[in-house]
């Protein structure tokens, strides 16, 4: 007998209860991460901070540049960053509650009406969230929740339709506001991501299938009405693109997308690999794709769900993969295979006996999930990547010790170190950075390779333009940083002139802080800082101001990593380059000389040994040499002739001089000096 038809309202309430174990496990799937946050999210929380600070969709002042790659989400949070939120908070808030929206709409898929459907209704919920991607990213403020929302929204909208629809078997067609209406989700998802347009394309295809014995005419009219709005939010945000950052694609996708066949065997890696973590739903989504194609009432469903996911896992083989912990890209296809597998096991549970053979083997598929979301590696990745928060710490040191100056700062990671120093910057990497961006991958990476990391979107670089661009504090690596280059364009110009007698390595120690909840952790950062930039040596025709915190910067004496050079045959200059490399372990381990933040933040010199040096030119003239702030116990001297009254005499046309800063009449180390100042005497 077949049971009455329920109302919207009462679907959407069992909907809601059936989703309810899910939501409770991913609440609890994701505090076992806590408090990993990406950095990536924080260029986002970039675009969004600048947005709300009335400087546009920009990552730093200059060009404009499309760094991001979720349009949608960076509004979103700079909507909830307008209301007062804390952009961080925001975005773990919307991570959340899109995972708890998308959750309910794979439940609303099978139209619960009474006890047993909604406990089938609650087995696609309960096998996503038992995953590790959500475990990793649900407050891991990337958009992935708002991906996976959007297609439980849209998919389980289509899967809901084909299976009410009463010519689904021989060909289902529906009014065009009905297809309007189905194709909504998916122009948000457009809008959210930029590859959005692939899983729309897929369940477009899937749709003019289910209209085939309806004739050409119905499939193509069915396909283009359903992608119409999708189709809309693509060009909207194309022509939004070319007029605001001048460019037809987002800068991310000359970075993460070059399609190299090369990267295609790291992404066959990747999606097995994936799919061998995710065999809890995935064995289920197998089956129900295969138990589904072989009925003819569920064939449509099974084509809307298959053909987008197979689309995807195609996609990301060719692009490589992603190197990301918890494996992110997997996220959205959580949706497709767990619609698979419920709507699998909804067609089989029309009994209460075949029901618990269902649940039984989707609670198996969900323990399976559960047991690698918490014993696999990349799992233990997501929970040990704390180093965002040592970015904090730095950005918030730096922010405050050059409030005035404003200097630039060059970064390999481009999220949380200029998100929390709110400092211009310039990407390395070149996810924000158009001319890094567009520059071809170097051929040294993949003849020479000594020790570059090869991850996806880490492969750009332009040594010479970083130059050019004369930043003035670089950062090699995540922070808290390392003192030699790690990445493309840092080792391209680490033989560079410009480079070699231009900047100093300064050790910037911010004590002890807590970068986690009741983990304290010292920090002490290999800074590079340009010797003659904002931060550096200011001159003037009579007086030259040197912060004394360059005092014990070392200088490169050659290029040491030699990255994108073959190996020396020189015997010679091999066992240079390691004494230099074992001086440079010992300057780093001694730290001799070292900056540090004042009460009010500005940096000081702390000395913790005899003496420090600093290499820099003085103009042809007689210099007297001061010590701030006055009495603090030390003494320069300076390897020039000096008369009686202490001044310094270069003569001309001006030398390269080396000063050295001492204590003063024995006195206790450690000292703290603010400059050393040169002051013009007159003869």
């Amino acid at each position: 007998m077949r049971e009455p038809p329920q109302s919207p309202n009462h679907v959407r309430a069992l909907a809601l209860l059936a989703a309810a174990p899910a939501i409770v496990l991913a609440a609890f799937q994701a505090a076992w991460p806590w408090p990993f946050f990406s950095d990536d999210a924080f260029i986002s929380l970039r675009y969004a901070e600048r947005l709300l600070a009335g400087e546009g969709l920009t990552w730093t002042a200059g060009e404009r540049v499309e760094g991001y790659s979720n349009l949608l989400w960076v509004l979103a949070c700079a909507a909830l960053g307008g209301l007062g939120l804390d952009l961080v908070t925001a975005a773990r808030l919307l991570g959340a509650f899109c995972t708890a929206a998308a959750l309910w709409c794979l439940a609303s898929a099978i139209r619960p009406n009474d006890l047993r459907t909604c406990l089938l209704a609650a087995a696609a919920p309960i096998l996503v969230a038992s995953t590790q991607p959500v475990l990793a990213w649900t407050l891991g403020g990337l958009e992935g929740p708002m991906v996976m929302w959007w297609l439980a929204w849209g998919l389980g909208s289509l899967v809901r339709e084909l299976a009410s629809a009463p010519g689904a078997a021989n060909g289902a067609t529906w009014s065009r506001t009905t297809l309007l209406r189905m194709g909504v989700p998916f122009a948000l998802l457009c809008l959210t991501r930029p590859d959005g347009p692939l899983w729309t394309a897929g369940a477009g295809i899937a749709l003019g299938f289910a209209a085939w014995r309806s004739g050409l005419a119905a499939m193509i009219r069915q396909t283009w009405l359903f992608a119409l709005l999708p189709i809309a939010a693509v060009l909207a945000q194309v022509a939004f693109r070319l007029a605001y950052y001048g460019a037809f694609v987002p800068n991310t996708a000359h970075v993460k997308a070059e399609f190299d066949p090369g990267a295609m065997a790291a992404g066959c890696d990747y999606v097995r690999s994936s799919l061998a973590a995710l065999q809890g739903i995935a064995w289920p989504a197998l089956l129900g794709l295969v138990s589904m194609l072989m009925v003819a009432r569920t064939r449509a469903q099974a084509l809307v769900t298959g053909i987008p996911l197979v689309l995807w896992l195609v996609y990301l083989v060719a692009i490589g993969g992603d190197h990301f912990p918890g494996r992110r890209l997997m996220q959205a296809s959580l949706v497709p295979m767990a619609l698979l597998a419920g709507v699998a096991a909804s067609e089989l549970g029309t009994t209460w006996r075949r029901l618990l053979v269902a649940l039984a083997l989707l609670a198996g598929g969900a323990t399976a999930n559960l047991w690698v979301a918490r014993t696999d590696a990349k799992s233990f990745e997501v929970r040990g990547e704390i180093w965002e928060w040592r970015g904090k710490v730095l950005g918030e040191a730096l922010a405050t010790a050059f409030t005035a100056e404003q200097p630039r700062l060059a970064v390999d990671a481009s999220g949380a170190l200029p998100f929390f120093s709110r400092l211009p910057a310039l990407d390395m990497l070149g996810l924000c950075d158009r001319t890094i961006a567009t520059t071809p991958a170097p051929t040294w990476l993949h003849t020479v390779k000594q020790g570059t990391p090869l991850p996806p979107g880490h492969l750009k670089g332009n040594g010479r333009y970083v130059m050019d661009q004369a930043p003035d504090l670089m950062l090699f690596a995540p922070p808290p940083g390392l003192p030699l280059p790690l990445f493309v364009s840092a080792s391209e110009f680490e033989d560079d002139p410009r480079f070699l007698h231009g900047y100093r390595c300064v050790l910037v120690d911010l004590g002890s802080h807590e970068v986690l909840p009741g983990r304290f952790e010292s920090l002490t950062t290999p800074l590079w800082v340009r010797l003659e930039g904002k931060v550096g040596v200011r001159r003037s025709s009579d007086r030259i101001e040197v912060p004394a915190w360059l005092f014990g910067a070392y200088a490169l004496p050659e290029p040491l990593t030699r990255r994108h050079q073959p190996p020396s045959a020189d015997a010679a200059a091999e066992a240079r380059r390691a004494s230099h490399l074992a001086a440079l372990v010992q300057w780093f381990n001694e730290r001799h000389a070292v900056a540090v933040p004042s009460r009010e933040g500005a940096l000081r010199l702390e000395l913790r040994a005899p003496s420090a040096e600093l290499a820099l030119h003085l103009p042809a003239g007689h210099w007297r040499v001061e010590v701030e702030p006055a009495g603090c116990q030390t003494v320069v001297e300076v390897g020039a002739p000096a008369d009686s009254s202490g001044a310094v005499t270069v003569p001309e046309p001006g030398q390269e001089v080396v000063a050295t800063l001492r204590p003063a009449g024995g006195a206790a180390l450690p000292l703290t000096v603010e400059r050393i100042v040169f002051v013009r005497v007159s003869r």
